[in-house]
């Protein structure tokens, strides 16, 4: 009994440790012409432009609002541009 006990956390501590697999957005495409043939692979998300920590806190201590990504994760631009 106390081998099937000390077995059963074992299991349980081993899928409690085991990371999580992260979530990817790429987006794929695939465009020919007669002339030229494109195609790829691009994350939308890596050419959002973002301010850096220096300028991020001046805004928030200035009370402009944030930006918000689409899982609710707020983040400033740079200086005059919008969201």
């Amino acid at each position: 009994m106390v081998k099937m006990l000390f077995a059963a956390l074992v299991v349980v501590g081993a899928v409690a440790v085991a990371p999580a697999p992260a979530a990817h957005a790429d987006v794929c495409g695939d465009v020919g012409g007669r002339h030229v043939s494109v195609g790829g692979c691009t994350d939308p998300a890596a050419r959002v432009a973002t301010a850096s920590d220096v300028e991020a806190a001046s805004q928030a201590a200035n009370g402009q609002p944030p930006c918000y990504t689409a899982e609710g994760v707020p983040y400033y631009t740079p200086n005059g541009d919008p969201c």
